[in-house]
């Protein structure tokens, strides 16, 4: 037998104890369009459409896939070595129907196609931040816009409220309108899809209501969960899931549960949704949420610092919470002419700045080490009575931490610091609390400092 027909054999074993295994929806999910590549003194190369699911499945499933590749081969033992894109195990392009298939099309008839089709502009591929939270469904997303029609449909995204499904949506409907800004592609609700059944009976015209949606190259309907228990609903959208899919369209679906979990849905309708890409969406974790706040500030021309993203990624739950929660502190800086510091976000958000993900705890010693190491002074000379300026704002703004970042209280801060009382660790305080609202490069220093708090000792050779 040749060498390609055996690799085929033995990998057709290996996929269909895979899907006993692990259920059609997972092993869809991660072995669609795997290949084994070759198979020599006992390492077996297997080929993934990206490195995402080839990483998801070494997390996940290394011992059990090396199990069943020992019995198919009947080897005592068989080591893995996963290979991504370099190999082309997804369709051939030649295979790939004319409905996507057309020249650029240029930036304005994109740009009204994307209007045109009820598609938030700034939801696309590029700004969604990815994290071990999404990254499949990231992935999933990527292959269904680069092949539509093809590749996972329906592509069914399902999850928590705020977490980013309707933007994964609309992101392969940017993709799919910037390779062909003719492509038929539809934005809808469910229940705007539900209420337009509604109007078409009412009014007793259904043909303008199924000609639109029937007729579209790329469906997306958000919420479908919103369908279960009206029939008239789940009927029309029964028809116009099969056509849409039968001339080559594609349908992506969210829903705030997974598939088998819809109450009142049709098991006809259930069978579809589960029929090609189920993917879940977990809930942010907080390198996620604060990646997302540093972008978003950005966005609106602000930079933040790493440590101010993670103080309002850690006051929210999910991506939509945290958009509003980024509004109102910006707002908030900007009406009362705050300065952005850590501080000042912390108690707009009520929340402590020393308690929170973004701050670590340190006590006097280091502090005094991160301020010193930031301005390059001798403990000794900022603990002396020299007034000149490079040496007493340093001293000033170390007050001025002592006080936000730990307990000690006013007297205490003197005496750690050789003043005769607390006195002139007040006036400090209030000298850089001023500061802060009108020196930018005191903003930028304590800012620099704060950062470096929670990687003490780390950055004690930090210099401006």
């Amino acid at each position: 037998m040749p060498q390609e027909a055996k690799l085929q054999t033995i990998w057709t074993t290996a996929l269909g104890s895979l899907e006993v295994e692990l259920g059609k929806s997972n092993f869809g999910l991660y072995f669609k369009n795997s290949q084994l590549l070759s198979l020599d003194n006992g390492v077996a190369k297997i080929g993934f459409p990206n490195k995402i699911v080839a990483d998801q499945v070494n997390a996940r499933y290394y011992s059990l896939l090396q199990g069943i590749l020992q019995a198919a081969t009947h080897l005592d033992r068989v080591s893995l070595v996963f290979e991504t894109s370099d190999h082309p195990v997804a369709a051939p392009i030649e295979n790939i129907g004319p409905l996507f298939e057309t020249p650029k099309e240029d930036k304005e008839a994109v740009f009204e196609a994307v209007r045109r089709a009820n598609l938030r502009p700034d939801f696309t591929l590029e700004e969604f931040c990815v994290s071990t939270s999404n990254q499949l469904p990231f992935a999933a997303a990527q292959a269904v816009a680069k092949n539509p029609g093809r590749e996972y449909n329906p592509f069914f995204i399902w999850g928590d409220v705020g977490i980013g499904k309707t933007h994964l949506m609309h992101a392969v409907g940017h993709e799919i309108l910037r390779k062909n800004s003719r492509a038929r592609v539809i934005y809808v609700t469910a229940e705007q899809f539900t209420n337009e059944i509604v109007e078409g009976i009412r009014s007793k015209n259904t043909s303008g209501f199924k000609e639109k949606y029937r007729s579209a190259d790329a469906l997306l309907i958000d919420d479908i969960q919103f369908i279960a228990g009206k029939d008239r609903a789940q009927e029309e959208f029964f028809h116009t899931f099969n056509a849409v899919v039968q001339h080559g369209g594609q349908v992506v679906l969210t829903s705030d549960t997974k598939p088998g979990d819809i109450k009142f849905i049709e098991d006809r309708l259930r069978s579809r949704f589960e029929g090609g890409m189920v993917a879940d969406i977990s809930e942010p974790d907080h390198e996620l949420k604060t990646a997302i706040c540093l972008l978003k500030a950005k966005k609106r021309g602000i930079e933040i610092s790493t440590n101010i993203a993670s103080l309002v990624a850690s006051s929210v739950d999910n991506i939509r919470s945290l958009e509003g929660t980024l509004q109102r502190v910006l707002s908030e800086i900007q009406i009362k002419k705050l300065p952005l510091t850590e501080i000042s976000v912390a108690k707009i958000l009520k929340i402590s700045p020393v308690n929170s993900p973004a701050v670590s705890h340190v006590d006097s010693r280091q502090l005094l080490d991160l301020v010193c190491a930031y301005y390059n002074l001798p403990i000794k000379l900022i603990k002396s009575e020299k007034r000149d300026k490079p040496i007493s704002e340093p001293r000033q703004i170390l007050m001025y931490l002592l006080k936000c970042h730990t307990r000690m209280t006013l007297t205490e801060i003197a005496s750690f610091l050789d003043r005769k009382d607390h006195t002139t660790v007040l006036h400090a305080v209030r000298k850089i609390t001023s500061l802060l609202s009108t020196n930018e490069q005191v903003q930028k220093d304590i800012n620099k400092i704060e950062e470096d708090i929670h990687t003490y000792p780390q950055n004690l050779s930090t210099s401006r």
